[in-house]
């Protein structure tokens, strides 16, 4: 195994970072910023500017100021607050679609818990959704949910049964599942034709919707748990509408990008938002003003890539 790291002081980073060549015009601003952000979280943007630090050549390029590293920081973090809010009101659309149309297909009562209409030629299994529905069911602290749950019907372990939720409306449980598990819903809807419904619902096609949902809860659980968007490869791309054959006309409207960019999730994130009819401008009123304002921060929401690959000029 080898040595652990050693701790430094705030004023010990700084003097490391100065050292490696780093421009810090105000020590103690310096200080403050990584007493805020932790200079291991920091390292993550400023391994951009080094000449070799896969290799172990932690020197910064000539004359690169810790102002423009952490710039880039800030402004990631403003992309990441409006983005969050923007998904967060399509994800409430979204409770408010499944548990609608589930309703009126499926059931309007214990229907989803049981996982009655989750069955998807796509291998989703029927039971493994209802028991994810469980799952967060029994998680969940709402008084709203306790209203509902019968505290008698417990297994051998003390954990609630479906049997609990007989009384459990579907527009209840809808409302305390993950994210995550409420796309699994969604996309394991396909045969009851409440998927159909949904995506109807916001011009959408069925066959892509589940996908760009995924896309969000992805890029939604980034920015929960404070993960860097800058630059950041999207293992799932979600797919745009029309296809590849509309591509060039996405890239008339937004410019280009990698499919796998983070980029990519904010152009669907948009589309969706106008055929849903939440919003008119989203992209262009809270996204490019503020990707514009950071060529670095612009080249790695759009072109993700490794230390040492990124366009710096």
């Amino acid at each position: 195994m080898g040595m652990a790291k050693e701790w430094l002081s705030y004023q010990e980073q700084v003097s490391r970072l100065q050292e490696r060549g780093l421009v810090v015009a105000n020590a103690d601003a310096c200080e403050r910023f990584l007493s805020e952000v932790s200079y291991y979280r920091f390292s993550g943007y400023f391994r951009y500017w080094q000449k070799d630090p896969m290799y172990g050549d932690d020197r910064f390029l000539e004359g690169v100021h810790v102002d423009v590293i952490e710039d880039v920081y800030r402004k990631e973090g403003e992309v990441a607050d409006v983005v969050f809010a923007a998904i967060r009101r399509f994800e409430i659309l979204l409770r408010t679609r499944f548990s609608y149309f589930y309703g009126e297909r499926v059931g309007s009562g214990w229907n989803l818990v049981r996982g009655e209409g989750l069955a998807s030629p796509s291998g989703i299994d029927r039971s493994d959704v209802g028991a994810h529905v469980l799952r967060d069911l029994n998680r969940s602290k709402e008084a709203f949910v306790g209203r509902y749950r019968d505290d008698r019907e417990v297994d051998g372990h003390g954990v609630f049964t479906v049997d609990a939720y007989r009384d459990l409306p579907v527009w209840v449980a809808a409302e305390v599942l993950s994210f995550g598990v409420l796309s699994r819903c969604v996309e394991a809807s396909v045969d009851s034709g409440v998927l159909n419904d949904i995506a109807g619902s916001i011009n959408v096609s069925k066959s892509i919707l589940p996908g760009q949902i995924k896309s969000l809860v992805y890029l939604r659980n980034r920015i929960a748990h404070h993960a860097r968007i800058w630059n950041h490869s999207v293992l799932d791309a979600p797919a745009l509408p029309g296809g590849r054959k509309a591509r060039k006309r996405v890239e008339r409207e937004y410019g280009k990008f990698d499919p796998r960019s983070v980029y990519c999730i904010l152009v669907v994130l948009d589309v969706l938002l106008k055929r849903a009819s939440l919003e008119g401008d989203w992209f262009c009123s809270e996204i490019v003003p503020r990707l514009a304002d950071n060529r670095f921060l612009d080249r790695g929401i759009r072109y993700p890539r490794k230390y040492g690959e990124m366009d710096l000029s």
